[in-house]
């Protein structure tokens, strides 16, 4: 723990801001998708073994707590505290579950939910996270570990100079007969020929970043549980061609990958490796690629393609590291010196360049898709966008794109991603509850019938029950349910902000 401290004090990560709704309807904007805003996911969607069998907590109204509680003791519940000050009483109730459609509509209940059980923040036990992986700590790893640890269903290709699979720290991560290909020299094992090249350590250095084995007792702490696919495009010394590292694209593409990192790069671009990437865009692959390590305001090739993620390089003060690219095209970034990872040999080394950032965000996606496998790659990417943290001028700017990959909130925004349309805000001063949605709407469940009414109290359209999307033209409309609905105006009851 005193290692922890100092690695806190050493190495300050930026302030956690929960994502919320702006960053919702962010994401759904820049994936191109609906912009629906959601509350969250409910409690109630919670897995069972996160819940405390059987309790439940009880929130009651100012001057309501000893009606609450003989409520409770009614339906053969038990007090196990009272909490005045907030106003609740957690409580054992046997039949909890079938009184949560009814409970808050008793006079005095504000809310009934289950309780859930909490932990305190886990952290990996392998011997070099604490001491030595910045990282993952400023990008709160841990926290978003806390969320998913990632899944062998997600496939992510390291485009590059050839992994050591069998290193240990990184064999749990390969599957037998599924190592990738070796374009340079043409067979099905993705190794370096020559590890005593010093540059050979690259690939294996990107593998670790990515998917080094966690929790197993050994070495560093990789982003994410993955099938790692070693496609072999540049020679030991970490040179090669563009038209290979193309083919090495469409390979990977071919081959299931969800994700494609390349730790390389080339002052121009080709229409073979164009076509790849539109290749490999069209199959769906999130392509991360690095901006480049020459410090200056020239993003290089693939990474200013449109088809992929431009990474940037920080340093321990979360400031561009010196060395990183930067421009236009430069969409986020991420920790890029004195990185810790896997070298051959069954060794650890560290290394500087944006060649290290981008791996640190192919992890970060594959957290992404771990946590919702159906999400497309437009969405991951905007995701990773709409959760960074804002470094530079406010907004995208040349030097960090959207900001610092951020794991916790990336993982938090892609579990709201595509929850249903269920806003239900706590009560306004005029009794409202808030829907925003876009055009093209599904209203709430829990809004049944209802009758739709504009501003100037015009009733536009009335909804029964099971009936699907409705289509509004921007603009404030107030919503009454059954059974007010049908024939009087706009009042409380539900405002419907829709988004143009």
């Amino acid at each position: 723990m005193n290692v922890l401290l100092v690695l806190i004090a050493l190495v300050p990560r930026p302030e956690f801001v929960p994502v919320g709704q702006a960053e919702l309807l962010a994401a759904r904007q820049m994936a191109g998708q609906p912009a629906m805003v959601s509350a969250g996911a409910s409690v109630w969607s919670s897995p069972a073994d996160a819940r405390v069998p059987g309790q439940f907590v009880v929130g009651f109204a100012p001057g309501a707590c000893d009606a609450v509680g003989s409520w409770i003791a009614q339906r053969a519940g038990t007090v196990v505290r009272t909490d005045l000050d907030a106003g609740f009483i957690v409580a054992d109730i046997p039949s909890g579950e079938e009184l949560a459609a009814t409970a808050q509509q008793v006079t005095g209940i504000r809310y009934f939910e289950p309780n859930l059980r909490v932990s305190v923040t886990a952290l990996p036990d392998d011997p070099y996270f604490i001491p030595y992986q910045w990282d993952k700590w400023v990008m709160y790893a841990d926290q978003a570990w806390d969320v998913v640890g990632g899944s062998m269903d997600v496939k992510v290709a390291v485009v590059d100079n050839g992994t050591e699979w069998e290193h240990p720290d990184l064999a749990a991560s390969f599957l037998p007969g599924q190592l990738g290909y070796d374009f340079i020299g043409n067979d099905d094992d993705p190794r370096p020929d020559n590890t005593n090249v010093p540059e050979s350590f690259h690939g294996t250095h990107v593998a670790g970043i990515i998917a080094a084995t966690r929790d197993n007792g050994i070495g560093v702490a990789g982003w994410s549980l993955v099938q790692l696919l070693a496609v072999r495009v540049l020679n030991d010394s970490g040179s090669g061609t563009i038209d290979v590292v193309a083919s090495g694209i469409r390979w990977a593409a071919d081959h299931g990958a969800r994700i494609v990192n390349m730790s390389l790069t080339s002052s121009a671009s080709t229409t073979p490796m164009e076509e790849a990437c539109e290749y490999a865009r069209q199959k769906g692959v999130v392509l991360v690629a690095a901006s480049g390590n020459d410090g200056q305001e020239a993003i290089g090739f693939p990474a200013a393609l449109s088809q992929c993620i431009a990474v940037g390089a920080t340093s321990t003060d979360s400031r561009l590291a010196y060395f990183s690219n930067y421009g236009a095209e430069q969409e986020v970034v991420a920790p890029g010196v004195t990185i810790l990872s896997c070298v051959p040999g069954g060794s650890y080394g560290q290394a500087d360049g944006t060649s290290m950032a981008a791996p640190e965000v192919s992890g970060v996606a594959a957290l992404i898709l771990a946590r919702d496998y159906g999400l497309n790659a437009a969405e991951v990417r905007a995701i990773l966008d709409a959760s960074a943290i804002d470094m530079g001028n406010a907004g995208r700017d040349k030097k960090y794109g959207y900001g610092l990959v951020n794991a916790r909130r990336a993982v938090d925004l892609a579990t709201a991603f595509h929850a249903p349309l269920t806003v239900n805000r706590e009560a306004g001063t005029d009794g409202t509850r808030t829907v925003i949605a876009r055009r093209g709407l599904t209203l709430p469940s829990w809004i049944g019938q209802a009758a739709v009414f504009d501003c100037s109290g015009r009733l536009v359209l009335t909804k029964n029950t099971g009936t699907g999307g409705l289509s509004l033209e921007p603009g404030t409309y107030f919503v009454k349910t059954h059974p007010e609905s049908s024939v009087q105006g706009p009042g409380s009851g539900v405002r419907l902000l829709v988004l143009d």
